[in-house]
């Protein structure tokens, strides 16, 4: 017999996400005195400390209550989902779709999905939140997501994916190099070049790892955190990238024309995915979800000509 509410619960997780009683207390809208009466009852009925409480400090979660914390939005978000099911029943989406993506993947996924998933799907409550394709992993085993579009080159070991699309990586250089009439070019060709690095960790430990695997160890001579700044810097001849996106228009920024170059010889790819944890039983607005971005990278596929 489960000698616990589901309100206790709900205010544990508020204290947690807050750090102290007080701004707990404020969330959900009760006296401090209150929220502090129910986390000790939840306590007793659990038999174990949750929280250490610093006057001055907030409160720190116990090594208990860390995994408590885990299983409590385990519960929560099955609750959820089963309010949520009765909507879905009756053929209507509805309830909290939080999503994860990978910052230099947002320009080409989020805009699509919030016009063509978020918008027309009323009863959804979609949260989508950018950032470092590991970090927001992460967080989703961790129960604060429910997917993440990345990379497969970045998954991590705890997590099921579903590829969306092909991710060759090709070479971009400007309009007027020398091997920008060429179709294809081996990496060789461009051991003596500058390279221009999209510098972010993800590249850092992947694509430029990839690169050293096919044999060519890039020249940085320049590097931005922005994939704009890059394809800015390589229009204006300092130097060559490796990319995985495609943008659609060959220029940058400032006008500048840009050439997409095939690699001629094996390079590891790095597909995109939408990352999720194992469920048996994944709620009906995840699964329409992954549907939708299936099509899309279908056809984006198509359109590239991507067999």
């Amino acid at each position: 017999m489960v000698n616990y509410t589901f309100r206790q619960l709900q205010y544990f997780v508020a204290v947690a996400d807050s750090g102290s009683l007080s701004g707990a207390a404020a969330a959900c809208h009760i006296s401090q005195a209150a929220m502090s009466q129910a986390i000790s009852e939840l306590e007793r009925v659990v038999g174990s400390q949750l929280l250490v409480r610093h006057r001055a400090r907030g409160v720190v979660l116990t090594a208990v209550g860390t995994q408590f914390l885990h299983d409590a939005r385990q519960l929560m978000r099955h609750a959820e989902e089963v309010q949520s099911r009765i909507g879905e029943r009756n053929s209507t989406l509805s309830g909290p779709l939080v999503i994860g993506c990978y910052t230099s993947l947002s320009p080409f996924w989020l805009p699509v999905i919030c016009e063509q998933f978020a918008k027309p799907n009323t009863g959804l409550d979609v949260t989508i939140i950018e950032g470092d394709g590991g970090d927001l992993q992460e967080r989703m085993l961790a129960g604060y997501l429910d997917a993440v579009i990345t990379h497969t080159r970045h998954l991590l070991p705890r997590v099921q994916s579903t590829t969306l699309m092909r991710g060759r990586p090709y070479v971009l250089l400007a309009a007027d190099h020398p091997l920008a009439k060429y179709p294809r070019v081996k990496l060789a060709d461009l051991a003596d070049e500058d390279f221009v690095s999209l510098d972010i960790p993800t590249v850092r430990d992947n694509q430029l790892v990839n690169l050293r695997m096919s044999g060519l160890d890039p020249k940085i001579a320049w590097s931005s955190t922005s994939i704009e700044t890059v394809r800015g810097m390589v229009a204006r001849g300092l130097g060559y990238t490796v990319l995985v996106q495609r943008p659609p228009s060959n220029l940058s920024y400032d006008g500048l024309p840009l050439a997409v170059v095939e690699i001629d010889g094996p390079v590891g790819t790095s597909d995109i995915c939408l990352a999720y944890t194992a469920t048996e039983r994944p709620s009906l607005r995840l699964k329409a979800f992954v549907d939708f971005c299936q099509l899309v990278g279908a056809e984006r596929d198509e359109e590239a000509g991507v067999q």
